[in-house]
């Protein structure tokens, strides 16, 4: 059996109750500085030096080289344990990845991209934590950030293939705040907004109608519950204000 470096093999092997090596034999004589690996009572490997004894190769007490020690990767702060894995912390509760970032500091936890274009998740503010999902793409012709989801087969379904739900911290519905805002920079001026009571909003936050609008509306029609149309009912209002006037003229 040969270490790395392909210079030591195993000659002698004593049992005194516990595993141990007596003797090790080099493949090439006179070598300083060799190391083998050693096998100690936990059942762990363990580096030892191995050192020229009179022309008997022997071994030096055994170097402790534990990889993961109260759950911490040596010399890292990556953490591993029962499976899951932690960065900065032991991973929390049962998440198989966790990824430590401190709160009141603005930090990317995860970036997958070119290291400026790309993908990251992290804190988006130094005053407590905000989840932030940033997307950057390379040029004006490819969209910052997708949002694709794909359906596993054609069969007819009411769930939307893609869901946004808003909820309070104990899982109940929001009573004291909008759900969804779309905005261009400018975090407070909504360019579409939908409030915790499903009212929509376009340029302007949704006060009581289900639809509300800042500006002009432009349209070919519009349905009245879902027979009657807006323009056909003002075609009859002009109709009946015509015959009307005729009637007035008589």
């Amino acid at each position: 059996m040969a270490n790395d470096h392909g210079n030591i093999i195993l000659h002698q092997i004593k049992d005194d109750g516990k595993i141990s090596i007596k003797e090790v034999k080099p493949i090439l004589p006179s070598t300083p500085g060799l190391k083998a690996l050693f096998l100690n009572e936990e059942k762990k490997l363990q580096w030892i030096d191995v050192f020229n004894d009179n022309g008997i190769i022997k071994i030096s007490s055994p170097i402790i080289t534990t990889i993961i020690q109260d759950d911490k990767l040596l010399g890292t702060n990556i953490y591993y344990k029962d499976g899951n894995l932690g960065i900065g912390r032991a991973p929390l509760h049962t998440y198989k990845f966790d990824i430590a970032v401190p709160i009141n500091t603005q930090m990317t936890a995860v970036h997958i991209g070119d290291g400026k274009y790309g993908f990251s998740l992290g804190n988006g503010t130094s005053q407590g934590f905000i989840p932030e999902i940033l997307g950057m793409g390379a040029d004006e012709n490819d969209a910052g950030l997708y949002f694709i989801g794909r359906a596993g087969n054609n069969l007819s379904s009411n769930i939307p293939l893609i869901v946004i739900d808003g909820r309070n911290c104990v899982d109940e519905p929001l009573t004291n705040r909008p759900i969804l805002g779309v905005t261009n920079s400018k975090y407070n001026e909504y360019k579409f907004i939908i409030d915790q009571n499903g009212l929509v909003g376009i340029g302007k936050i949704p006060k009581t109608n289900m639809l509300e609008v800042n500006g002009k509306i432009q349209a070919q029609d519009f349905i009245l519950d879902s027979s009657v149309s807006i323009i056909s009912l003002i075609i009859d209002l002009k109709n009946k204000i015509s015959n009307l006037e005729k009637q007035l003229i008589k």
